[in-house]
C-alpha cells in the first residue's frame, strides 16, 4: 500500500518510527547520495528482484533474508525501473506491501530504494508477483492492499496458489538444469581467468569454434533465451567429450612409455 512516513508513524510502535536508520554511509555501495523519504512524501510500491533459487525458497516459505548473502543493504525498485536484461523464465518478483516497515531511503539512483540488510518485514506483508504480470499493472492494483492474504484473493485465491506451485516446479527444474550445465561451464571459466595467456587463448578459440562468447559464460542462466541455453548445453557437452577423449589419449600414450623413460621425463 502507498503511505507517507507521517501516516506510517501514526500507527508505528514505539521506537519503530521512520526513519529508524541513517543510511548516508552506504554511498560507497550505491555510488550516489542517499536521502530519507520526506515526512509527507508517499513511499511508492517497492519490489525486490530475486534469483531463481531465492524465489523458490520464498515460495516454499524458506527464505531467511531479503538482501543478498554479502551485501549490507537491500536493493528495491519501483515499477518505473527498467532492468538491463530480459528474464526469459518469468520467475516473478516479490512485492513489499508495506515498504516503510523496512525504513527505506532513496538510493540516489532513479527508482531504486535501499534499506539495511538486517531489516525484516512480517511475512504477511511480503507477496509474490507472477512473472506474467507487468509491474505497472501490479503497482496499480496494490495501492490499497496491505497484506499477502488480500493480494492472494485479488489474484484468484486457489488459482494463485496453483500458479505459485507451478512456478516452484519450474524454478527447481531450472536450478537442476543450471547445476548440470555448471559442470561443463566451470572448466572454461577457469581457463578464461587463467594467468597463462596460452590457456586463455585456447579457451577462447574453443568457444569460438562452437559460437560461444564470454557473455554466455557470465550471464545469469535465466537471462539467456531457452534456444541459446540449449545450443550452449549441446556445445559444452561436445567440448567436455573432446576434452575427455584428449585426456584418455594422453593417458594411453603415457602408459606406453617404458618405466625408465617415464622417470627420465
Amino acid at each position: 500500500m502507498i503511505e507517507t512516513p507521517e501516516r506510517y508513524n501514526d500507527r508505528a510502535a514505539d521506537g519503530a518510527v521512520y526513519p529508524a536508520d541513517n543510511l548516508t554511509r552506504y554511498r560507497f555501495h550505491t555510488g550516489a547520495e542517499l536521502r530519507q523519504i520526506g515526512n509527507a512524501e508517499a513511499c511508492p510500491v517497492l519490489f525486490r528482484d530475486l534469483g531463481p533459487v531465492a524465489m523458490a525458497r520464498f515460495l516454499r516459505g524458506e527464505l531467511q533474508r531479503l538482501a543478498g548473502p554479502l551485501t549490507p543493504i537491500i536493493y528495491m525498485r519501483t515499477e518505473e525501473y527498467a532492468e538491463p536484461y530480459t528474464d526469459y523464465e518469468g520467475i516473478g518478483r516479490l512485492v513489499i506491501l508495506r515498504p516503510l516497515e523496512l525504513h527505506p531511503w532513496h538510493s540516489g539512483v532513479p527508482h531504486v530504494f535501499v534499506a539495511r540488510a538486517t531489516r525484516e518485514v512480517s511475512a504477511s506483508t511480503l507477496a509474490f508477483v507472477p512473472g506474467r504480470m507487468t509491474l505497472k499493472q501490479t503497482a496499480t492494483r496494490l495501492t490499497e492492499i496491505a497484506n499477502a492474504a488480500d493480494w492472494r484473493e485479488a489474484l484468484g485465491g486457489r488459482h494463485f496458489d496453483a500458479e505459485c506451485r507451478e512456478t516452484v516446479n519450474r524454478l527447481e527444474a531450472l536450478a537442476t538444469e543450471l547445476a548440470e550445465t555448471e559442470r561443463w561451464l566451470q572448466p572454461l571459466r577457469l581457463a578464461l581467468q587463467s594467468s597463462q595467456s596460452a590457456r586463455r587463448d585456447q579457451a577462447l578459440e574453443t568457444m569460438g569454434r562452437f559460437g560461444l562468447g564470454e557473455d554466455d559464460l557470465c550471464a545469469a542462466w535465466h537471462h539467456l533465451p531457452r534456444e541459446r541455453r540449449e545450443l550452449m548445453r549441446d556445445a559444452l557437452q561436445e567440448i567436455a567429450s573432446d576434452r575427455a577423449a584428449e585426456s584418455d589419449c594422453h593417458a594411453v600414450r603415457a602408459s606406453q612409455i617404458p618405466p625408465v623413460q617415464r622417470r627420465n621425463r
